[in-house]
């Protein structure tokens, strides 16, 4: 990767930039109230070195430098996701300022701000749902299948089970006119079946099935013949019910040439901006997954603007390995619609980021197998079974 071959991806003809940051991944918190068993997060042991909680200096800088964001790049439309370790461990107060606050950026600045949470669940109560209904905050809860499942992997940190409790916040936050996703990761020695029983016919959610977090320096277990029986049951069963499981729209939009939309499978450029908690701005956080400090900047939203992240060497780096991929994923047949699998995945000692994926064969099977699955019926059920899913 060269100085030149980076400078003509981030900038046309004209020095005006190709990506303008439009979205934030924003820490409130550094650390978790529970002690997930495959949390990429704390795989990174440099996040107990900034503070626990989002600090007062950063937060009024991230509003002064939003509000000159928007107005330079004339943007009409941010997204900040709220994020942790465990954000609702900021506290109600502090979050409701927060998200009152940058309403008011919005509307000062005139543009669409659109924020969410991705939540264990276990501090939401009625007040916090409250809060989310009435500063629009899109919620999404962690839960990784039936109780037994769940409560073998997302543990407290006396060692227990979680389930029961981000189950009723489900029912608080409909109660307060909230409707939650839902995140769970996949565990390839499980049933998916299990997933959709509780998701789709028990809970009446919309989900996602996350690949678990793993490198070329890990050894993860197969995927394949998790998500083929995934999509064999979706496609015969839940597909012209118009259920929606994001792992799966990816792939269809991509089979059928459409942008996935999705970090985790097809091509596209990676430009994610994160925060911490003391003003830090670094690249994609799922990066602390290959090795400790890899993300890390002297870069602070106090010195700094938001687009200051593209001067960054790691996230040049990203998105250059996003849109270039390696040599055998330019040669196979999937190679957009699978894109190279998520970045972090491709990660190696000894190549760094210039890999397929470690889930490569894994990827290549699913793909095969939802082709197969589709091809016969793309010219006769075309307008019933899968164009519907572009329109979201």
């Amino acid at each position: 990767m060269t100085e030149d071959g980076i400078e003509a991806l981030l900038t046309d003809e004209h020095g005006e930039p190709r990506y303008v940051s439009r979205y934030l991944l924003l820490k409130l918190a550094q650390r978790c109230n529970i002690a997930c068993t495959y949390c990429y997060w704390f795989r990174d042991p440099s996040v107990y070195e900034k503070p626990a909680l989002l600090t007062e200096e950063a937060e009024t800088a991230l509003l002064a430098r939003l509000g000159q964001h928007v107005d330079r790049f004339q943007l009409k439309s941010f997204f900040i996701l709220l994020h942790g370790g465990e954000p609702t461990l900021i506290g109600k107060d502090r979050f409701r300022r927060l998200v009152s606050s940058l309403r008011e950026v919005e509307e000062s600045h005139g543009f669409e701000l659109k924020l969410a949470i991705t939540t264990n669940g276990i501090l939401v109560d009625r007040e916090w749902a409250e809060m989310f209904a009435r500063f629009s905050v899109g919620v999404t809860l962690s839960i990784d299948g039936p109780e037994a499942v769940h409560d073998a992997r997302r543990i407290d940190h006396r060692g227990r089970g979680t389930y029961k409790k981000v189950i009723s916040a489900i029912t608080t936050l409909r109660e307060a006119g909230v409707e939650p996703g839902i995140l769970a990761v996949c565990d390839p020695e499980r049933s998916p079946d299990e997933m959709l029983d509780l998701f789709v016919d028990d809970l009446n959610v919309g989900f996602d099935i996350l690949v678990p977090d793993a490198n070329h320096d890990d050894a993860p277990p197969s995927i394949a013949a998790y998500y083929m029986r995934l999509f064999d049951r979706w496609y015969d069963r839940y597909a012209s019910e118009k259920v929606r499981i994001r792992f799966i729209d990816s792939i269809v939009k991509g089979l059928l040439g459409y942008p996935s939309e999705s970090e985790s499978i097809g091509y596209g450029p990676v430009t994610t901006t994160t925060m911490l908690t003391d003003g830090s701005l670094e690249p994609l956080d799922v990066l602390r997954a290959t090795r400790t400090n890899i993300t890390k900047t002297d870069l602070n939203i106090q010195t700094n603007s938001l687009q200051d992240i593209q001067t960054d060497p790691v996230w040049r780096e990203i998105l250059y390995a996003s849109l270039n991929l390696a040599a055998v994923c330019r040669s196979c047949p999937f190679e957009l619609s699978c894109g190279g699998g998520h970045v972090a995945s491709r990660w190696s000692s000894k190549n760094r980021f210039d890999n397929p994926s470690v889930y490569c064969d894994d990827f290549k099977a699913i793909l095969g197998h939802a082709w197969e699955r589709m091809r016969p019926d793309l010219f006769v059920q075309t307008e019933q079974q899968l164009i519907p899913l572009m329109e979201a």
